[in-house]
């Protein structure tokens, strides 16, 4: 009965050490995949930005019609939809944060 004492409290503590690296795991991961998304949707932001503000030069008196800056347009425009695909990453994190805001405000 001693060994299947000693066995049982083995496997427990092997389990306790694994449990404990995986919680750790996770968290670190989490960790990364919170600055990931911020840094995309500030990243985001900025392009967006930058893509206006060409579209703003483009349609200028001086500047409109303008070949390289018309397609300097498109890319950023394409670039914008690119990124906005990937949305759902950091679309997880900012929907939660609205929800507990929403329901701050309603209290």
């Amino acid at each position: 009965m001693g060994e299947n004492k000693k066995m049982i409290l083995t496997l427990l503590i092997v389990s306790a050490v694994v449990n404990l690296f995986f919680i750790w795991y996770v968290y670190t991961l989490l960790k990364k995949l919170l600055f990931v998304s911020d840094n995309i949707e500030d990243f985001l932001e900025t392009l967006s930005s930058y893509s206006e503000y060409i579209e703003t030069i483009y349609n200028m008196e001086t500047y409109y019609g303008d070949e390289t800056i018309e397609r300097l347009l498109e890319y950023s425009k394409e670039i914008v939809k690119e990124i906005k695909a990937y949305e759902d990453i950091y679309a997880l994190v900012y929907d939660d944060e609205d929800e507990e805001e929403g329901e701050d405000e309603e209290t």
